[in-house]
């Protein structure tokens, strides 16, 4: 019988099963996969049936070319410099200066060149070795992964980031804690990943589950539920969760028209006004397609 991963709860079901998105959009597997979801904490996951040794392939070219068509410096800033419009909304901008700041999962520091000005002290903790060159290069004290760093900077950071990474790792629980060992006693951690995006789910079922949803790299789905479980699991305490839509009207109109991943397009009229209701009625109703948990060390556990 099937065990939930995170919980080891047996009400498991299988809520897909078929090709699923294998890198970059338009990509997909040759086989079928099957998508797991438990009814105890409803985290969604599936096996790793295609990339096997996940480490290795992190820390090589081939997550990148796959998935963003490049690995070079510049076209990662191209990609992502204009997410930190969206990170900033996560963090805020006034919890930086003279501290102590790890970033999990931060590429090719995109982030955390607009934060490293401010900060006491800055770690960058990424797995391609391509991208930890480049931050050696640009100043940066790096390590490949956050069990790395905490050999040397255990208890030492006031603030642990981490986006896009917690749903392609192997063991989430261990992941969390060694977010927990980095930061120091009243230190709090920022981990933001995608939802299951449960508007565009109603509305395009399957055709989205297989086009953009379920996908190789992205082990797991979590939700609020299972996110402040493993939490406090952890030890960690003044859990909470924010959601925050990224992808405006627009985009749910392209998909629509398609039945295709579009990032956000024109229309024939302003959107904009239409897409700040649809991004604050997505997040009141937790439906919007990005959650981020936000978490603090009280004590240590011994």
């Amino acid at each position: 019988m099937k065990k939930c991963k995170l919980c080891a709860s047996d009400r498991v079901k299988i809520i897909y099963n078929g090709p699923i998105r294998n890198g970059g959009l338009g990509k997909y597997t040759y086989k079928d996969i099957p998508i797991y979801q438990c009814e105890n904490c409803n985290v969604i996951w599936h096996e790793k049936e295609v990339i096997n040794d996940l480490a290795k392939y992190y820390q090589s070219k081939d997550y990148r070319n796959s998935l963003e068509g490049g690995s070079e410096e510049e076209d990662f800033y191209r990609l992502h410099d204009k997410e930190n419009l969206n990170k900033f909304q996560y963090t805020g901008t006034d919890i930086f200066r003279h501290k102590r700041i790890a970033d999990v999962g931060c590429g090719c520091g995109a982030f955390l060149d607009f934060i490293r000005g401010a900060a006491e002290m800055v770690i960058a903790i990424e797995p391609s070795e391509v991208y930890r060159d480049i931050m050696s290069k640009k100043g940066y004290v790096t390590y490949p992964y956050a069990a790395d760093a905490k050999k040397f900077l255990k208890g030492k950071m006031d603030i642990v980031t981490s986006f896009d990474v917690i749903e392609h790792v192997e063991d989430p629980l261990a992941f969390l804690q060694d977010i927990y060992d980095l930061l120091d006693i009243g230190g709090r951690g920022i981990i933001g990943t995608p939802t299951d995006a449960p508007v565009m789910r109603m509305l395009l079922g399957e055709l989205f589950e297989r086009k953009l949803l379920f996908s190789t790299q992205h082990l797991w789905i979590f939700s609020e539920n299972n996110l402040k479980d493993m939490s406090e699991r952890i030890g960690f305490d003044d859990i909470k969760v924010r959601y925050f839509q990224r992808y405006g009207i627009e985009n749910m109109l392209g998909w629509l028209r398609d039945k295709e991943p579009k990032r956000d397009g024109a229309l024939p009229f302003s959107a904009d006004t239409l897409s700040e209701v649809w991004k604050k009625q997505c997040e009141v109703y937790k439906a919007a397609d990005y959650i981020v948990l936000y978490v603090k060390k009280s004590r240590r556990l011994t």
